[in-house]
């Protein structure tokens, strides 16, 4: 691969994987480490990716996907948010005590991921009878993108799915 195709890949794969991690491009690419720190760096110079940075992983995003995007794009690239967002499309408002029986994680993992992706502006809370029930706040977009970037999962979901799909 030559250097000037590099970038062009690099793009596109990112373009395909809103909310790819640094390591998941070098494996995907097989790109050694420097050589794709040093691409990245030119690109977002050039302003034509976003780069969300964390304490301990950096992401990356096309400048065509919204705030509100990169928020789902981003819990969905996590197993445990992703099994979250996953049940509450096949049925909702959910309770937290239901949450983390179906998921099979223990409540304190579900309680951190169910907080993180009501900060995050996914998910919606609400108290009914002592109870916190969840509810996804924009579920035509969160369906809009699993169907773009992660059609896998709607194989892997219930014959729901194509309800919920189609209600919308």
């Amino acid at each position: 691969m030559s250097n000037m195709e590099r970038p062009r890949l690099i793009m596109e794969t990112i373009e395909r994987n809103p909310g790819i991690r640094f390591s998941d491009i070098m494996k995907i690419l097989k790109i050694k480490n420097g050589a794709l720190k040093h691409h990245l760096d030119k690109l977002e110079s050039k302003s034509v990716l976003r780069v969300e940075r964390t304490p301990r992983v950096s992401r990356f995003y096309s400048l065509d996907i919204t705030e509100s995007e990169i928020q789902i794009a981003k819990n969905l690239r996590q197993e445990t948010p992703r099994k979250i967002i996953q049940l509450l499309l096949k049925s909702e408002p959910i309770n937290f005590t239901e949450i983390f029986k179906k998921i099979k994680k223990a409540p304190a993992t579900t309680s951190f991921y169910t907080t993180q992706l009501v900060e995050d502006g996914v998910l919606i809370d609400t108290f009914e009878n002592g109870k916190r029930f969840f509810s996804i706040i924009d579920r035509k977009t969160v369906i809009s993108l699993i169907s773009k970037y992660h059609p896998d999962l709607i194989e892997r979901a219930t014959d729901n799915f194509a309800d919920i799909i189609a209600s919308l």
